[in-house]
């Protein structure tokens, strides 16, 4: 239970030092009148709130909140508040259904700082590694127009909305990744254990061995006595790609190769629209600003080249000129966002027309990432396939030369 600490007056007008233990200081403060007493300032302990702290940062840095918790809190705030619970009361209810122990100490923490008289949005933002920038924003937004309620529902579609397209692109790229896996486990087992077997009866029978039978049996001979060498290899290049990635000059290039790939930059494109329209809509219908929307949607983008896109779009819109016109200097958005973004500018709808857009957008990209999990299917079937078909002819062609010698002459 806290500790505070206060500064009162006794019923005869002395003052009075000392600390009690409370829930909250409105517990703390009546406790005192009921005792008559009447505290003049009241606070809470500074090594009960370092060590609170301290408390909230050590189960911060060993248990991560992931968006999937901070979504379910969200609504589950949002329901609070709809059904017209003040708050604070909304915050306490919210923390106890809670089983991220985690995230169920922030709320406690954050429902403490709104009782004392911050600001909910105040008390969000002294969490940034849970509460992004967006969501503060909104928040401040919320409380200043008086529609908390209705933002907090708005970010929980929002952040549902990101989770579903989050995880459609993640099985997308998971399936072609697990089938490539089962290729070469497949491959190297037919390497390792049962080509050797079947190779030795034809050696010691002394045939003259194909030439597709002997680049097997080398690559046999290479998995078998130098299968630490691939595991290096492997991972050597996968720390290569990472560093090389995590340099400037690298980054640009994959981030440009990743735009102007086939298939899969269209998707890209598409995801990363998505993305845009529907946090803009999101924040502009949550009474952001434009230019501070601009400002928070480019931090959500992790291309360079779509992220400087979009500052030099905030910069044009800054100086007068039209969204539209400035997202489609770049390229790099498609051309119905620019035409959809434009008709929401003409209309005064632009919320509208972004919210419309980041639902088109979302459900090309669904289908395209489901088109192109169809392709991939069969291309790893045939690929597999081939590869086995060429280890067994090379195992079939001396087999039946053994054949036709031990035949009958």
């Amino acid at each position: 239970m806290p500790v505070f600490e206060y500064v009162a007056l006794s019923s005869s007008g002395k003052r009075l030092k000392g600390t009690l233990e409370a829930d909250s200081i409105r517990s703390a403060r009546q406790r005192l009148r009921s005792q008559n007493v009447f505290p003049t300032d009241i606070k809470e302990s500074a090594e009960a709130s370092k060590q609170k702290s301290q408390d909230v940062k050590r189960f911060l840095k060993s248990d991560k909140v992931k968006l999937r918790d901070l979504t379910l809190a969200t609504r589950l705030l949002a329901t609070l508040s709809n059904a017209g619970l003040p708050l604070v009361s909304a915050l306490l209810a919210l923390a106890d259904q809670l089983e991220h122990q985690a995230l169920k100490r922030v709320v406690v923490d954050i429902k403490e700082r709104v009782e004392q008289g911050s600001s909910l949005n105040r008390a969000l933002a002294a969490y940034p590694k849970v509460f992004p920038r967006l969501y503060v924003n909104m928040v401040t937004s919320g409380e200043a127009s008086g529609t908390l309620d209705t933002v907090l529902e708005n970010l929980a579609d929002y952040y549902e909305a990101q989770l579903e397209l989050r995880r459609k692109v993640t099985s997308a790229l998971m399936y072609p990744v697990l089938m490539f896996s089962f290729c070469i486990i497949v491959v190297l087992l037919l390497l390792a254990f049962v080509v050797p077997g079947i190779v030795e009866i034809f050696i010691k029978q002394k045939l003259e061995l194909p030439l597709p039978t002997k680049i097997v049996i080398a690559i046999s001979d290479f998995v078998l006595a130098y299968w630490w060498v691939l595991g290096l290899a492997v991972l050597s290049a996968i720390y290569s790609c990472k560093r090389y990635y995590a340099s400037q000059a690298g980054r640009e290039r994959v981030d440009r190769l990743l735009l102007k790939l086939p298939l899969f930059g269209s998707i890209y494109r598409k995801v990363a629209a998505a993305r845009v329209a529907s946090t803009l809509g999101t924040l502009l219908s949550g009474g952001v600003e434009l230019l501070g929307a601009l400002d928070i949607v480019k931090n959500i983008i992790g291309n360079v080249h779509m992220r400087r896109a979009l500052e030099d779009s905030r910069d044009g819109v800054r100086e007068g000129r039209n969204l539209s016109k400035e997202l489609s200097k770049s390229g790099y958005f498609p051309s119905l966002l620019c035409q959809m973004v434009g008709i929401g500018e003409k209309s005064g709808k632009l919320e509208i027309m972004l919210s419309k857009a980041g639902k088109t957008f979302t459900s090309e990209a669904n289908a395209a990432i489901a088109g192109m999990t169809t392709l991939l299917e069969p291309l790893m079937i045939v690929t597999l396939g081939f590869i086995v078909f060429i280890i067994v002819i090379s195992v079939l062609l001396p087999a039946t030369e053994l054949m036709n010698m031990m035949g009958p002459t």
